[in-house]
């Protein structure tokens, strides 16, 4: 199974066209000439009507008659669609070897003249088999030859496809900044420039597509504008629509991001507003019969049904039936009538109105998927089936369905399709009895998923993979089977793989947050808890938030791993969560004390007694779900805050990049600082005002004093580009950033304040974690003093986490909200005084740091002053 890193962008280049360029290699007056060219023809309407068989029967007629003339090129042509087939069908085997053999037929040609158009062509289908088969280096080096080829015979349609697929390459390898920089932000300049043409639509269509999978959605948007503007003005109607809706869709991949956050206030009325324009676009393409019309008109549903709109949804859908029932029994009518049906099975969980017409439409999509022997279609038509059968509590045929539906993916290694069905499958075990087989198949596609993961909040609306509400319920369901309820203790191996399921799913919101290659964990906590001696009086707390309880693991030196259980539900948590955000932010409200106490009495009262018996003084959270946006200091068992007894860390995983103490290293440092107000324009379009931070000047200062030596940038010289040549000339270990910013699981509100604008994400992590320059260790300790996430974004932390692991800076010290000047520069001084000793570890100094103003009395009375520093990493 691949990896996600190594599939990303993949889903758009496995199903091509075949291969038409050998219509115009010869003169048309030749009637065996044109006998071979009328093959060739019917098997790409036979591949295109999804009748792959009929397909292959024809190209084999080809390659026969080719290799009976001694006619090379054109057998090289029908073997590479035999290969393209192949794969299709999951032969593997049998596709590289009719690749290999196109290759050589072809190189061994005597016809020079179009030896290389035909040579690029089936360079592109090996390109495809290699991606397919997760080696995104070969394919990457295979495009990079048909874009040299095509650009030699002045094909510029065949250069721009090349270059699209060397980025699909460079993103499955998990190089998405590389592929925006190097191929896709030149190609949009160069699209850009040239004369409008419908190849410049086409082309800036598609770049957009591209961008929008690396993540930088604004640009895309930009793009697809720009080409629904040129089609505008060249009055082509097919490309109008073909550009309205990827405009569409990239807002509707917008309103996915926005909502994901989970964010209430502007950010509904903006999700209103987006709605609206992309509902007005699918309504325009439906208006003007074109190949888009059936599909805006089914994105346009799901759209509805994932805006709640059901009365409008289910309108829409009873208008729609009679034209989807209609439709012809190929490939292309196949897909829209079993994307109907997923929307009819949403709108009938949705509604609780029961649609006796669906089994019968799936039963029949079946039936013809089945007729037209492609694997994948199959699979998906088998699995959809199995989803209505479910609903119909028929559950063992539709466990039989559904086991056949993953046999075929696997087949046709569809990843998706495999996550997909394994976790129905699960479901279908679990509503049995059989929590064994429910176990095993939910492990399978909690497996698959991580091959996936990075893919889905890219992808636009008609390239929807998983239904998003189905990606953590799988894992929390699967750990939920794994650790019982009863208060008995598992095994320490099913302790581990529980805490592994939830840990994989954290790393890979890391990894597609960041768009970068995946992250990989080295060294286990559990290593260092018993190697390191400082360690002795550390635990590990992993508190999993459940659907109907939190279980709580907790490890420690020389200690069994032990589980606590909690009877809450998950919703609660969330609220209580919730509550606790709001209060700690608003520094006149005492109003935190009862979340502090409860998530107290959750989280630590259970555990209490055994980490005093065992003399813990140092707490490392792995937090989960809600509880990531919570800072464990502020909790309170109503006399006392957690940070008055225990020094405080968080980390987004089990494992560690070689965790060393920071006093094994010649202390200097490196800081950045803005002292004053500036209104700047922000990564997402948007501008912004930011106030004055004066005691941002001795908070630097007094770094310098207790660091030494310390290099001090501020104001005037704190600009980007200064910003980026210190920090990849610097050695330093400590890297103090003393400025506005803000972290958000939203790519484009997270950015840093330099005195010449901001520096955005993309911008951040590569100043931090540049290797190709004089540094050569890492960042050791990475402060943000002035920081703060976005409120009610319980994924915003795992940006500031990877941000982090993405550098290499083994610890970062932030703040989750911008906190009173006069606090901030007092607890970094006792921060920076603690560390300067070179007697205690990071978290340690922060503890006495923050005890330090929590015992001033101006400040005492509420965390807003000192609980939003957090330690992320390595604690030591």
């Amino acid at each position: 199974m691949l990896r996600r890193c190594q599939l990303s962008g993949l889903a758009y280049g496995l199903t091509i066209a075949l291969s038409t360029i050998a219509l115009s290699l010869y003169p048309s007056n030749s009637s065996a000439i044109e006998a071979t060219a009328t093959l060739l023809q019917q098997s790409r309407q036979r591949y295109d009507a999804g009748q792959l068989n009929e397909a292959k029967d024809l190209l084999s007629k080809v390659q026969q008659q080719s290799q009976a003339k001694g006619d090379r090129l054109t057998g090289a042509i029908a073997l590479s669609n035999l290969a393209l087939i192949e794969s299709d069908q999951g032969n593997w085997k049998t596709a590289n070897q009719a690749i290999a053999d196109s290759l050589q037929s072809v190189r061994s040609s005597a016809d020079s003249s179009n030896h290389p158009l035909v040579l690029a062509q089936i360079l592109n289908v090996q390109g495809r088999l290699q991606l397919a088969q997760g080696n995104a280096q070969s394919a990457l080096q295979t495009w990079q030859q048909t874009a040299k080829l095509y650009r030699h015979q002045k094909n510029s349609n065949g250069e721009i496809q090349s270059q699209l697929r060397q980025a699909q390459a460079l993103q499955a390898l998990g190089l998405y900044a590389r592929a925006y920089q190097e191929i896709l932000f030149p190609l949009r300049d160069r699209l850009q420039q040239q004369p409008d043409s419908d190849t410049k639509v086409w082309g800036l269509r598609s770049v957009a597509d591209s961008i929008a999978i690396i993540g930088n959605r604004a640009d895309a948007e930009k793009v697809a504008q720009s080409s629904l503007t040129i089609a505008e003005r060249l009055k082509n109607p097919a490309a109008i629509a073909a550009s309205q809706l990827t405009v569409a869709n990239l807002i509707v991949t917008k309103i996915r991001e926005t909502r994901s956050l989970g964010t209430v206030g502007q950010e509904d009325t903006q999700i209103q507003r987006d709605t609206q324009q992309a509902i007005a676009l699918y309504e325009k393409i439906a208006a003007i019969p074109s190949p888009n019309q059936l599909r805006a008109q089914l994105n346009h549903l799901t759209l509805l049904l994932e805006s709640d709109r059901l009365p409008e949804a289910s309108q829409l859908a009873s208008s729609l039936q009679p034209t989807l029932l209609q439709l012809a029994s190929d490939r292309p009518g196949i897909e829209a009538q079993l994307n109907f049906a997923s929307s009819l099975l949403r709108l009938q969980k949705a509604t609780k109105v029961a649609d006796a017409s669906i089994t019968p439409l799936l039963t029949t999509t079946s039936n013809r998927a089945k007729a037209l022997n492609d694997p994948r279609l199959l699979s998906n038509a088998l699995g959809h089936l199995a989803r209505s059968q479910e609903h119909d509590r028929q559950f063992s045929t539709a466990q039989t369905n559904t086991e056949q539906a993953i046999l075929l993916a696997k087949a046709v290694n569809a990843p998706e399709l495999v996550y997909r069905w394994s976790a129905q499958l699960g479901r279908l075990q679990e509503q049995q009895g059989d929590r064994a087989a429910a176990i095993q198949s939910y492990s399978q596609a909690v497996e698959t998923m991580r091959t996936l993961r990075g893919d889905l909040l890219g992808l636009n609306a008609d390239a929807q993979l998983v239904e998003p509400e189905t990606l953590e319920p799988v894992h929390r369901q699967l750990v939920s089977l794994l650790l019982p309820k009863d208060g008995s203790q598992p095994s320490s191996g099913t302790l581990k793989k529980a805490r592994d399921i939830i840990e994989s799913l954290q790393l890979e919101e890391i990894n597609n947050y960041l768009r970068a290659a995946c992250l990989q964990s080295k060294v286990e906590i559990d290593t260092v808890l018993t190697s390191s001696a400082i360690s002795q009086q550390t635990a590990v707390v992993y508190p999993i938030v459940l659907p109907d309880r939190i279980a709580i693991i907790v490890s420690a030196a020389g200690q069994e791993t032990k589980l606590y259980t909690q009877p809450v539900s998950q919703a609660t948590v969330e609220a209580t969560v919730k509550a606790l955000q709001s209060s700690l932010r608003n520094r006149i409200s005492l109003g935190f004390k009862q979340p502090a106490e409860q998530l107290y009495t959750w989280l630590i009262q259970p555990i209490e007694a055994t980490l005093e018996q065992q003399k813990i003084e140092t707490l490392v959270f792995v937090l989960d779900g809600a509880l990531r946006s919570v800072p464990m200091a502020a909790l309170s068992n109503g006399k006392q805050f957690l940070v008055e007894k225990y020094s405080l860390a968080t980390t987004p995983g089990l494992k560690l990049t070689n965790p060393q103490p920071l006093q094994a290293r010649t202390l200097s440092g490196i800081a950045f600082g803005l002292t004053e107000a500036r209104s700047v324009k922000l990564p997402n379009g948007g501008s912004q005002s930011f106030s004055e931070l004066p005691f941002v000047k001795p908070e630097l200062e007094d770094l310098q004093k207790e660091i030494k030596p310390s290099t001090v940038e501020m104001n005037e010289q704190f600009t980007r580009a200064q910003f980026q040549q210190l920090l990849q000339k610097s050695q330093a270990p400590i890297v103090h950033l003393a400025t506005h910013g803000q972290f958000s699981s939203s790519r484009d509100q997270t950015f840093l304040l330099a005195s010449d604008g901001v520096i955005d994400i993309d911008q951040l992590a590569t100043a931090l974690g540049a290797r190709d320059n004089a540094r050569t260790s890492a960042i050791e300790l990475l402060v943000l003093s002035a920081c703060e996430t976005a409120i009610g974004d319980d994924r915003a932390p795992l940006g500031l986490a990877g941000i982090a692991l993405k550098s290499g800076a083994r610890s970062t010290v932030a703040s989750l909200w911008k906190v009173n000047d006069t606090a901030t520069s007092t607890l970094m001084q006792r921060f920076y005084q603690a560390v300067a000793t070179r007697k205690v570890t990071k978290a340690v100094a922060l503890q006495q740091a923050q005890k330090s103003i929590l015992a001033d009395p101006q400040f005492r009375r509420h965390p807003y002053y000192w609980a939003p520093f957090i330690l992320v990493g390595n604690w030591l």
